[in-house]
């Protein structure tokens, strides 16, 4: 498409509609690198990108991702998994700028550090994942991360950025998981068993931004475990972590090299 626009530059066509505007500068082309920040990209059609078979090493296994909208259950997910095996799964330590509680540890609870150096991460991307509560912020390092897969474990991290774009930046060749929700009658039952009465439009929030998340990162995500009861959805994850061990998966060709 981009040899033709650039080839009828300067030419008039009646009678012909173009999916693209004509670029009056042309561009130098460029292979497509799932290691470059895509925000570098933007102008670039990504069509394809190589793939390869990857079986991930017994004692370096690959994080996984929780990612999904608001009250699709991905929190209940991510505990059901760290209590069904503590030796096996292990979440990463978040770094927080808030103060220390009374009781909580320094390395087992939280990292604590100032706002401005969890600022500064955020500004060099050292960080997978960031979110701000009352005030302060908490994020989760890449050496986090890193920590607990050198430890042999596997990583569970349950996303609240909801921005996996980030994840495709890392060497740990992380597989991620969408959390998607049941349908609206569904929905609204499993809310009501944790004494919550949703509105219908409430509802309707909850789907439609799992629609825009599948529409905007559906390529990021290795599988889709629907969660229309917790612990069929518990098996089904479970499943798919346990084939990680006995079935290579694709993974982009870059993560290899």
């Amino acid at each position: 498409m981009k040899l033709t626009l650039e080839d009828d530059e300067g030419t008039e066509k009646s009678g012909k509609l173009w999916c693209a505007k004509k670029n009056k500068k042309k561009r130098k082309k460029m292979p497509y690198n799932s290691n470059k920040s895509e925000e570098g990209d933007v102008e670039e059609v990504l069509t394809y990108e190589e793939m390869a078979l990857y079986h991930q090493p017994a004692n370096r296994k690959r994080p996984i991702i929780l990612v999904g909208p608001a009250s699709c259950g991905r929190s209940k997910l991510h505990q059901r998994m760290l209590r069904s095996d503590s030796d096996r799964f292990a979440d990463p330590v978040y770094h927080t700028s808030r103060p220390v509680r009374d009781g909580e540890v320094l390395g087992q609870h939280f990292h604590f550090v100032s706002r401005a150096e969890l600022e500064n991460d955020m500004a060099n991307g050292r960080l997978v994942d960031v979110f701000e509560r009352d005030r302060q912020l908490y994020g989760i390092r890449v050496d986090s991360v890193r920590q607990v897969v050198n430890s042999g474990k596997t990583c569970l991290i349950n996303l609240y950025n909801q921005s996996p774009k980030i994840l495709k930046l890392l060497d740990l060749k992380p597989y991620v998981v969408f959390v998607a929700p049941p349908p609206q009658e569904r929905l609204r039952a499993l809310m009501g068993k944790e004494g919550r009465n949703p509105k219908p439009e409430e509802l309707r929030e909850i789907i439609e931004k799992a629609r825009e998340m599948e529409q905007t990162y559906g390529h990021y995500f290795d599988t889709v475990v629907v969660n229309a009861d917790l612990e069929k959805a518990f098996g089904e994850l479970l499943h798919h972590v346990n084939k990680l061990d006995t079935e290579p998966q694709y993974v982009p060709a870059a993560w290899l090299h």
